[in-house]
């Protein structure tokens, strides 16, 4: 796993559901003809709950169109409810109480530099310009949005912020009863097969076929159909075609319908692809349960990474996949993450405290009482913990990190209880690529550059943003900058006769 630098998923432990590998499910050149009847017509239909699809139906919808949602799973809100909620936006008011300088240009040139320069600039900038007003967005629907701005894991600036309580499932508390109130129709569990094109490779997009548990169904859109299906980190199969090191072994942060077969439609029908190789690890799976979440903070100030000989391995506030690198080269590829009372989150969830309880985590009063429980539970030497944290502490006091070169605006010490140590590991964690869109629309384009007439696309399931490494944060702006924008663009489409 030399030199790793891919993404993560969520399986409560394995890269397995109900003990049987992951499939892709999609069928790689089938062509869905045109139903003699359509079993329902509506101007939008939006395919996927998370942030790009819940944000697009309701800007829709506001803006007159008839809408229905589409959710394969039982459940609702993708990969966008069970992250972490962190959100990157340059946001004045609240960086300047903490004597935060930041700008735009700033946020842009960090995520194309982060990518290297592999994203599309003007969808880049587009991203940084609107971030902020889709967080405000947010908060004016209800979402507590935390005044402290923070530097997230791998965002490589102090712009992060985070939902009351710190979980993706925050936004959905308030935004799923946005959805509701505006009586959008939200169909669980009907999952697309097909998308039906006038011709297999020309002309607009009608609507798609529909399977649920009993029947096929044909939905037609008279606007246009918004692809907001997510990404693919969780098909073992689809992920390893594109990078063969992300076998079954690696787990993810990702929901097991993370399978990616919409996004294989839309290239059934022409849809040109970006960047599919483009598949990042984040460590932040616990390395003896292996789920995403196990772990007791999420920022890099007060905080260090030592490997499990107690020394400190890497510059806690590198891109994604240098953290991920780091992990993997260390003794049994796992890091510990180790913070103290003021690192965010600073309160402890009940996912946590279940993690403590298992004794897969550890909280204490002092950094001795800390790292004798590191050593009881994996021999880490106890006073190579202390020597790298003291020698830490010394840095940050005068300003520079000489191992490393940790930035000296997260160089911040670790001198209040409680002290967290997690012991965590990289997983597959976010596809960057996926399907090109129009940066002004997110209108998706064929192969041969042109655009696909009434089709439109947000979220993981697109390319062209984060380039081969994605900044911690810049996730579920991505998916509700673009998904809003959609929205909007859709709506405003005349009816296909």
């Amino acid at each position: 796993m030399e030199k790793m630098n891919r993404r993560n998923f969520l399986l409560t432990g394995t890269a397995l559901a109900g003990g049987i590998l992951l499939a892709p499910s999609a069928i790689a050149g089938e062509v869905v003809e045109t139903p003699q009847k359509w079993d329902k017509e509506v101007d939008v239909i939006v395919v996927g709950s998370g942030l790009a699809g819940s944000s697009g139906a309701i800007v829709a919808k506001d803006a007159g169109a008839d809408v229905i949602l589409l959710e394969k799973q039982p459940y609702y809100g993708g990969n966008s409810i069970i992250s972490g909620g962190i959100w990157n936006a340059v946001d004045p008011k609240r960086q300047k109480a903490q004597n935060i300088e930041d700008s735009i240009e700033k946020h842009t040139q960090q995520t194309l530099e982060g990518g290297d320069f592999r994203g599309q600039p003007a969808k880049v900038k587009y991203l940084a310009e609107h971030s902020l007003e889709a967080l405000l967005w947010m908060e004016e629907i209800g979402v507590p949005i935390e005044n402290q701005v923070f530097t997230g894991l791998g965002s490589l600036w102090p712009r992060t912020h985070t939902p009351l309580p710190k979980s993706g499932g925050t936004y959905f508390k308030y935004l799923k009863p946005e959805v509701e109130k505006r009586n959008i129709p939200i169909l669980m569990e009907h999952k697309v097969t097909g998308i039906i094109r006038e011709k297999p490779l020309d002309g607009d997009v009608l609507g798609v076929r529909v399977q649920t548990d009993r029947k096929t169904l044909f939905f037609k859109a008279r606007k246009g159909v918004l692809l907001a299906s997510g990404g693919f980190g969780a098909d073992v199969p689809l992920r390893s075609l594109h990078d063969a090191r992300l076998t079954a072994n690696i787990p993810t942060t990702n929901h097991p319908g993370a399978t990616g077969e919409v996004l294989v439609y839309a290239q059934n029908i022409g849809a040109a692809t970006l960047g599919m190789d483009y598949i990042q690890l984040l460590i932040a799976c616990n390395h003896f349960s292996k789920a995403f979440g196990d772990y007791l903070t999420s920022a890099v100030d007060h905080a260090v990474m030592l490997d499990n000989n107690g020394k400190r391995v890497v510059a806690e506030d590198s891109r994604r996949d240098v953290l991920a690198n780091a992990a993997f080269n260390a003794p049994n590829s796992y890091l510990w993450w180790i913070g103290e009372g003021r690192t965010v989150p600073t309160a402890i969830s009940t996912q946590q405290q279940k993690a403590i309880d298992n004794g897969i985590c550890f909280i204490a009063d002092t950094l001795e009482d800390l790292a004798k429980a590191m050593n009881a539970k994996t021999g880490v030497p106890a006073d190579a913990v202390l020597a790298s944290i003291k020698r830490y502490n010394d840095m940050v006091a005068k300003g520079k990190d000489d191992d490393f070169g940790k930035r000296p605006e997260n160089m911040k010490p670790l001198e209040q209880k409680p002290f967290k140590a997690s012991p965590v590991t990289p997983g597959v964690h976010h596809t960057m690529g996926g399907l090109n869109t129009d940066t002004t629309t997110t209108q998706v384009i064929d192969r041969d550059g042109k655009p696909i007439g009434r089709l439109y696309a947000a979220g993981e399931v697109t390319g062209g943003v984060h380039g081969t490494n994605r900044l911690g944060g810049n996730a579920l702006p991505d998916a509700t900058v673009f998904g809003r924008l959609a929205g909007k663009t859709l709506a405003a489409l005349s009816n296909k006769a």
